[in-house]
């Protein structure tokens, strides 16, 4: 008869969750079945509590030592994950002996009850007792959906402690009028298979706790879970003891090449480095960096750079290299191998994408945050999260102040890229407008807003921007020539009038001719490579385009990373390389990479990656490439020398130390042009060399902007 009556009660629970009545129990039943990922409004109840049971392990927190508050309910229906916290699975294992003990009492009290109606008084009050612990302890353990029943003595109370003191006094009552030794026959057998049934449930719940507490332990506390949060969207959660043991590691301090911080959150370092910020124009307000704030003292001249971490706006676009996030795991001191992951909505079907973190790293610190002397303590502090960059601060405000300062020579959007010839380090990356951030606080000051994601002074153009390169571009034509056949050096084409007052060339099989810049009323006659560049003749770039041809020219384009069309294809090349070879078409480059051409021509023909970290964090870490022999390459940048000298750079031939650059204009459809200047300095030493490269969008002909 039990048997028929637990299974029409199981019966009735699905029938209710088949046909979703109640709602209450199809809730439970879903949160049971998928304890980590459901979508029950307040479905992560038992992620807690397996939480708790986990941060307990095998000997437990101490007492008072846990964190229960983190638990829903944990003075009422799950007040065991907080003696499971607190005690470890020891705790729990003595509170599951006591109640043995107290059920095994019982029995022996019903069987020796004076008569039949006191033996099953006796011993229904014993299962009412007993199995609202096996019942909420099955639940909150994962063995069964969960009740909402109070754990008997333990749980917080009125009616419940009352009612069950006074089932413990009816049994000692019984117990006064027992039998004394005498048992009812008839009932031993009975009993004994129910004291049977019981025992092997509590060895059950006993399993199942030492699964969770002991042998999957570490799993058990750093499992995130998969649960609706309050805006309706399913995203995942974490320990939040896990989270405030996180809390309390310092985020490490982000330094130029000088060790000037750039982003901080430890006051000390701003103090330590005080006289330096002062000689940059920099006084760091007296709210930075306290209580552990992210600082950022450069304000928004670094923010391209940097990003911020307070607001992660712009986080996870393509076209950003922020420190803060590409280094995350090492400014943190710990990797929680942060990934996007598609997942599903079981009510609708539709997936979406979220980012899923794995912090079992931190379980560690998490066992032993009560013992700051412990040696794991001790070794996960010390490790390394400071992030050193290739950036030289005095350089980034020098150059974010001669950007802002250029305002009036052209277009307002324009970007900056300044680089270490020989390794490719990056000195400086300036990209014009930035955002107007504070350099201190968590919210923004007054009258600044955090930055919307489509607004231009997001975009770092130093590193990402794209733009057509236009006569800067013929370096790298000139590259692909010597690289084909040194001989092409000496190679001569010729510029001609064209009739319509400009000059240029007609090329066979394009309709359209070349034309060189407006400005140029001359032709340039028949001229050879470097003088070509010097006079950055159009019409003799575009012949020598097709003669290199389509493979070499995307070849040399392709170790700059420079794409020559969108999509690139061969045929797509080919169809436009006349206007390819002088930086039209569809070529586009940022001013980073052109930056690296001319490290490239400075450095004897090696090509540098270029990097922005320099400790063992830094990705980017291929040694220079040779590209061209140093003897081509001393030809490009003696005519680069020459641009300056007598060429369109001409307003840099007194600039000391001397710069050899390469103008140039890249014409926009229905838009002034942009303005480009690329070169290095100082030209002819022997000693370091930078090269650098700047635009100006719309700033019109030639180096009269850049």
């Amino acid at each position: 008869m039990v048997g028929v009556g637990l299974g029409l009660l199981v019966a009735g629970f699905a029938v209710g969750y088949a046909i979703g009545f109640p709602h209450t129990v199809v809730q439970r039943i879903q949160m049971w079945a998928s304890p980590w990922s459901n979508a029950v409004r307040g479905g992560d109840q038992l992620a807690h509590a397996f939480w708790a049971l986990g941060a307990g392990a095998f000997s437990g927190t101490g007492l008072g030592l846990g964190d229960p508050q983190f638990v829903p309910a944990a003075h009422t229906d799950l007040v065991l994950t907080a003696i499971g916290e607190e005690l470890g699975f020891v705790g729990l294992l003595a509170v599951l002996g006591v109640s043995a003990l107290l059920a095994w009492r019982s029995s022996r009290i019903a069987l020796r009850a004076p008569g039949d109606y006191t033996f099953f008084l006796a011993l229904g009050l014993t299962l009412s007792i007993v199995l609202q612990l096996l019942l909420i302890a099955s639940g909150l353990l994962g063995l069964m959906p969960l009740t909402g029943v109070a754990t008997p003595f333990l749980s917080y109370g009125r009616s419940s402690m009352i009612a069950n003191f006074l089932a413990f006094g009816v049994l000692l009552a019984i117990s006064a009028r027992s039998t004394r030794g005498k048992e009812l026959a008839e009932f031993v057998r009975p009993t004994r298979w129910v004291a049977g049934a019981l025992g092997v449930m509590l060895l059950l719940v006993a399993g199942r706790a030492a699964w969770l507490q002991v042998v999957r332990a570490d799993q058990t506390v750093s499992a995130p879970v998969l649960a609706v949060q309050a805006d309706g969207g399913r995203r995942f959660q974490y320990n939040p003891r896990l989270l405030a043991v996180a809390s309390v590691i310092v985020r490490g301090t982000i330094a130029d090449r000088n060790g000037i911080p750039l982003a901080t959150s430890r006051p000390a370092d701003l103090e330590a480095q005080a006289e330096a910020l002062a000689r940059l124009g920099v006084k760091v307000p007296d709210s930075c960096a306290a209580n552990g704030g992210r600082c950022y003292p450069f304000g928004g001249i670094t923010y391209h750079l940097l990003g911020d971490w307070r607001t992660q706006v712009d986080w996870a676009a393509s076209n950003t290299s922020f420190v803060e996030r590409d280094s995350d795991a090492r400014l943190r001191g710990y990797d929680d191998h942060a990934r996007v992951v598609e997942v599903a909505d079981p009510r609708t079907g539709a997936t979406t994408r979220v980012l899923r973190r794995d912090l079992r790293e931190l379980v560690p610190l998490l066992r032993y945050r009560r013992r700051p002397d412990h040696d794991v303590v001790k070794a996960f502090l010390s490790r390394p999260r400071d992030v050193r960059l290739s950036i030289d601060a005095r350089l980034q405000v020098r150059a974010a102040a001669l950007v802002q300062a250029s305002m009036g020579l052209g277009g307002h959007q324009r970007g900056a890229a300044v680089v270490m010839a020989e390794d490719g380090d990056v000195l400086s990356a300036v990209s014009y407008p930035w955002p107007n951030l504070p350099p201190s606080g968590i919210a923004f000051a007054s009258g600044d807003q955090a930055p919307a994601g489509n607004d231009e002074r997001l975009l770092d153009r130093a590193r990402y921007g794209v733009y057509p390169p236009g006569s800067s571009f013929k370096l790298v034509t000139a590259t692909a020539a010597l690289r084909k056949d040194p001989a092409l050096l000496n190679h001569t084409f010729a510029c001609v009038p064209l009739g319509d007052g400009r000059v240029g060339q007609k090329i066979p099989g394009w309709s359209r001719p070349v034309r060189d810049d407006v400005q140029d009323k001359n032709a340039h006659g028949v001229l050879a490579l470097e003088r070509a560049l010097v006079v950055s003749c159009n019409a003799y770039f575009a012949q020598l385009g097709l003669l290199v041809g389509a493979p070499a020219l995307q070849e040399t384009a392709a170790l700059y990373e420079i794409p020559l069309g969108h999509p690139e294809s061969a045929r797509q090349v080919r169809e436009t390389l006349p206007f390819a070879a002088y930086g039209q078409g569809q070529v586009l480059a940022s001013p980073f990479k052109m930056a690296r051409v001319a490290a490239t021509i400075a450095a004897g023909g090696k090509m540098p990656q270029g990097r922005w970290v320099l400790d063992e964090t830094n990705r980017r870490t291929e040694a220079p490439r040779e590209v061209l022999p140093p003897a081509l390459s001393g030809v490009i940048a003696r005519a680069m020398r020459g641009v300056v000298l007598e060429g369109t750079g001409r307003v840099l031939r007194e600039a000391r130390p001397p710069v050899a650059g390469k103008t140039g204009t890249a014409e926009v459809q229905n838009k002034p042009s942009h303005s480009w200047f690329v070169g290095y300095a100082p030209y002819g030493g022997t000693g370091r060399q930078i090269a650098f490269s700047v635009i100006v969008e719309n700033g019109g002909y030639g180096a009269r902007a850049a």
